[in-house]
């Protein structure tokens, strides 16, 4: 079943997020700390959030992805988790998308890697992904492999961005 994600992480409780900041015509739009009673989450070997741990939001009008840039405790970067969803839009008063459930990680090594490719063929089969939107996708993931490599993905925006320095852990 495809899901809809929210830049305040309302759609992770497990996550006990916290905003930091939030504003809709921004780069990152939210700024969200994993608060200390969240639960370890990895994805393709890789911890993405517990305690501490801090995401940026980056949501571009019009784009097919979402990025997710995470940061550990001490404030260093950990990775790029990049959903490829329908455009974001506004519901309930906060930026949200339909994740379409294909991800790419960039690691902050600069592997990068294609995760999720069975709950996307899931969905495929599921026929709640239609040919169309399937054509998107595969668009979508070209030109972000052909983009990363040529070193202009992910935007300088977000590889510029740093968290702001926590006042406590989990806080």
């Amino acid at each position: 079943m495809l899901n809809r994600k929210f830049a305040d992480l309302r759609n992770y409780p497990e996550l006990d997020p916290h905003v930091i900041s939030y504003d809709a015509v921004a780069l990152p739009q939210a700024v969200v700390a994993i608060g200390p009673g969240a639960k370890r989450k990895t994805k393709g070997g890789v911890v993405l959030a517990e305690p501490g741990y801090t995401w940026a939001i980056f949501l571009f009008p019009g784009r097919l992805y979402a990025v997710e840039s995470i940061f550990d405790q001490t404030g260093a970067f950990v990775a790029h988790h990049v959903d490829i969803c329908r455009p974001a839009e506004e519901i309930d008063g906060m930026l949200s998308f339909l994740d379409l459930k294909l991800d790419l990680l960039i690691r902050a090594d600069g592997q990068a890697a294609w995760l999720d490719q069975d709950e996307y063929q899931a969905e495929i089969d599921a026929g709640t992904i239609s040919a169309g939107w399937q054509k998107v996708v595969s668009e979508t993931a070209t030109t972000l492999d052909s983009e990363r490599t040529r070193g202009v993905f992910p935007p300088g925006v977000i590889g510029r961005f740093r968290p702001p320095r926590a006042t406590g852990t989990g806080s």
